[in-house]
């Protein structure tokens, strides 16, 4: 696909942000691209931008695996850091009630209660490195998460709206905090 064969077909809003729904053969189904760029007035994506929405696009397969690691590494910090009101049966911890309240067993589960709600790509992420992309899922705890993409590969999860200029020098910086925040 070529960057006019993109340009043509976006739909841009009175924000400047660009709408466009694009096949992704990763989870073999149309998703919607939410593309923000720098000038309100002239919308028109960055040749970055554009190499970006490809990286996406040409996620290898084997992304998938990394996603549900992620999604099941989203339910095992999101049950232990917060409580959704699932009362535990005898001699059952609370995370383990939350497991068998929300029927989740393991990553594939974590996956199946997913969706992928968009790709959102930013005009900041030309000033970084990197070539980032976010893959915005409700997971299966209910929660909007950003799965990032960097130069290509699946690298982290993140709450929605994350810096992405926090993984330009170590592409695990959210999984870093949260690995803090389970150690305290």
């Amino acid at each position: 696909m070529k960057k006019q064969d993109i340009e043509k077909n976006i739909h841009w809003d009175h924000y400047g942000i660009g709408y466009i729904d694009l096949p992704l053969p990763l989870f073999d189904k149309v998703i919607p691209f939410e593309l923000f760029v720098e000038n309100e007035a002239n919308p028109k994506i960055s040749d970055k931008m554009f190499a970006t929405v490809q990286d996406v696009l040409n996620l290898k397969p084997d992304s998938i695996k990394e996603i549900k690691e992620l999604l099941w590494e989203e339910c095992n910090f999101s049950f232990t850091v917060a409580n959704y009101g699932c009362r535990p049966k005898d001699g059952e911890t609370v995370k383990a009630a939350h497991f068998r309240e929300f029927g989740i067993n393991d990553l594939h589960d974590a996956f199946e209660k997913s969706s992928v709600k968009g790709i959102q790509i930013h005009c900041d992420s030309d000033e970084l490195e990197g070539r980032y992309a976010e893959i915005k899922m409700e997971t299966a705890t209910d929660n909007l998460i950003s799965i990032v993409v960097k130069n290509g590969k699946v690298i982290d999860y993140d709450e929605d709206g994350t810096y992405l200029g926090g993984f330009e020098s170590d592409e695990q910086n959210a999984h870093n905090n949260r690995e803090r925040v389970l150690n305290q």
